[in-house]
C-alpha cells in the first residue's frame, strides 16, 4: 500500500479575523484624529501661553488633556484589538491544521479499503494490484471531487470506496473503513462475496452501472464490524426496503 501523500496546509476563510481587520483599521483612523486633535490642542495652548491669555490657556489646556485621555485609550484599544486579531489568527491556523490531519486520516481510510478491496480480488496479479492502487492514489490526491468530499467531515466515506471500486470493477469491501478492523472474516466474507448464492456469482454491489445514476445504490455485505445488510442509497444515505430497481416505475 502507498504510503499517505503530504498535502499542504489550508488556509480556511476566517470571516470575524476579515471583521477584526475592518475594525483595526478604522480604529487606526480614530487614534489619528484624535492625535491631530491633540496636537492641534497644543498649539493652540502653546500660542496662548504665548500671549499671555490666561483664560485661552486654561481652555485649550483642558481641551488638550480631554484629547490626550481619547489618544490613551486609542492606543490601549489598539494593543487590546492586536492581541485578538493575534489569538483569532493562531485559532485559525490550529483549525487549519486540525481539519487537514482530519481529512488526511479520511483519505487513508478510503485507500486503506480501497487497497484491501483491490487485493482481495483473485482475478488480478500483483503488478495489476499495484498499478490500481497507485492509479487509487493519485485520483484521492489528484481529483478535486474527491478531495472536495474529503474535506467535509460528514461526507459518506463508504460512497467514495464504491465509487472507486467500481471504477476499476472490484468489489469493495467498506468493512476496511473500520480502523480497528482487522479482517479477521476477511477470507470467508471474501469467499461469499466471489460465490454469492447457490454458488452463482453475484452481481456487482451498486446499481446502475452505469449512467447518470451510475453508482448510485450499493449493497452491504455483514460483517462482524457492519453489521446492517441491504441496500442504500448514497444520495441520501438511507437504507432501502427492497432492492432499488423495484423502487423505479415499471421495476420488477
Amino acid at each position: 500500500m502507498n504510503t499517505a501523500h503530504s498535502v499542504p496546509t489550508p488556509q480556511p476563510a476566517a470571516p470575524a479575523l476579515a471583521d477584526a481587520e475592518q475594525a483595526a483599521g478604522l480604529l487606526d483612523r480614530l487614534a489619528e484624529m484624535a492625535m491631530a486633535q491633540a496636537e492641534a490642542m497644543h498649539r493652540a495652548t502653546m500660542a496662548a501661553v504665548e500671549a499671555d491669555d490666561a483664560a485661552k490657556t486654561k481652555e485649550y489646556g483642558l481641551a488638550f488633556e480631554r484629547a490626550g485621555r481619547g489618544v490613551s485609550r486609542m492606543l490601549a484599544l489598539k494593543l487590546h484589538f492586536a492581541r485578538k486579531r493575534q489569538e483569532m489568527a493562531e485559532k485559525a491556523a490550529l483549525h487549519a491544521r486540525d481539519s487537514a490531519a482530519a481529512k488526511e486520516v479520511r483519505r487513508n481510510r478510503v485507500a486503506r479499503a480501497v487497497s484491501c478491496s483491490v487485493a482481495a480480488n483473485r482475478n488480478l496479479d500483483a503488478e495489476t494490484c499495484e498499478a490500481q492502487i497507485a492509479a487509487m492514489w493519485r485520483r484521492l490526491v489528484d481529483d478535486p471531487e474527491i478531495d472536495a468530499d474529503l474535506d467535509a467531515a460528514g461526507h459518506s466515506l463508504e460512497q467514495i470506496v464504491f465509487h472507486l471500486c467500481r471504477d476499476m470493477r472490484i468489489r469493495p469491501d467498506v468493512a476496511w473503513l473500520n480502523p480497528d478492523y482487522s479482517g479477521a472474516d476477511w477470507f470467508g466474507r471474501r469467499k461469499r462475496a466471489e460465490e454469492g448464492e447457490d454458488g452463482e456469482k453475484p452481481p456487482a454491489p451498486w446499481w446502475p452501472e452505469d449512467g447518470p445514476d451510475a453508482a448510485r445504490y450499493w449493497h452491504l455485505d455483514q460483517s462482524d464490524k457492519i453489521l446492517a445488510q441491504g441496500w442504500y442509497d448514497i444520495e441520501t444515505g438511507e437504507r432501502l426496503h427492497c432492492a432499488p430497481w423495484l423502487l423505479k416505475p415499471g421495476g420488477g
